[in-house]
């Protein structure tokens, strides 16, 4: 009975595939000191008090397009025209999960940061509220700065309709997030290879309406321009068949041209218009038969 107990007071830890611990001794009768990691695939117990911490590892996500299950809210920035864009997308980094046998890179994470947002992963090895919260302070908060600071280099209507620009952008901020995430860090890079990917910047609907409305305007005065070009183009032919033809006899032209094509509503006209100053010769009428 008692070998029982023993067992069931024991502490114990079992990590995935994608999950690491943190061993700390923390009986009842000594100080809290750290013991070892456990691996990944690991399962290991220990004696009464013990404490175990774990954490992701490999790619994480960061995810900003306001859905359900995202990170958090598409940021909002202002162009160098002064206009206002939302901008979403998702990052994919690492923590690194570093643990040699003082503990590395993540003993240190996790008593600088990890251990205030404790527990990070549940028992089901999810991720927690806790460990979202952290994320949105230490990454959320400079990758918001980071889009607002590139985002006053270009004019709105750049990053809305230039895929060009668009590229520019986000290229820009893939290369210094890394700094800007180290930075709210204290100059520890616990998180890393991180990887940005944009959707397109949606401006507010009012400058989306206008541009549409623009681009009607263009078409339309294209449309007359082209419109306006062609009677241009009818005029010079009509000017120069006057200068053969005459008025009228351009006049009489039209109407033979119409008749021809089928172009008027009953065919050919029963009458021809006569010039000013012509001469119609009419036969004589047949003698009448006796």
């Amino acid at each position: 009975m008692g070998a029982l107990l023993l067992v069931a007071g024991c502490s114990t830890v079992s990590t995935d595939s994608d999950q690491v611990a943190l061993h700390y001794d923390a009986g009842a009768f000594s100080s809290t000191t750290f013991q070892e990691c456990v691996k990944n695939n690991n399962r290991t117990w220990d004696g009464l008090g013990e404490q175990y911490y774990k954490y992701p590892s490999g790619q994480r996500n960061f995810d900003f397009t306001g859905s359900d299950d995202s990170e958090s809210a598409p940021y909002t920035v202002v162009s160098k025209d002064n206009q206002e864009l939302s901008v979403s997308g998702g990052l994919t980094f690492h923590l690194d999960t570093t643990c040699d046998d003082d503990g590395g890179m993540l003993r240190e994470f996790h008593e600088e940061i990890g251990l205030k947002f404790q527990p990070v992963l549940d028992d089901d090895g999810k991720t927690t509220e806790t460990w979202l919260e952290m994320l949105r302070f230490y990454i959320g908060q400079p990758l918001n700065k980071a889009l607002a600071a590139e985002a006053q280099k270009y004019n709105w209507l750049a990053l809305y309709n230039d895929p060009a620009t668009r590229a520019q952008f986000e290229s820009a901020i893939n290369a210094n997030l890394g700094a800007a995430v180290k930075a709210t860090t204290g100059g520890k890079a616990f998180f890393q290879q991180f990887n940005l990917t944009l959707q397109k910047p949606a401006p507010r609907k009012e400058l989306v309406d206008g541009l549409a409305a623009v681009q009607v305007a263009i078409t339309q005065r294209q449309a007359l321009i082209e419109q306006n070009a062609t009677v241009d183009e009818k005029l010079k032919q009509i000017r120069k068949l006057v200068s053969v033809l005459g008025p009228d006899g351009y006049i009489l032209y039209e109407v033979m041209q119409k008749c021809l094509t089928g172009e008027t509503a009953k065919g050919c006209p029963t009458f021809l218009p006569l010039p000013e100053g012509g001469n119609v010769n009419l036969p004589a009428p047949a003698p009448a038969a006796t």
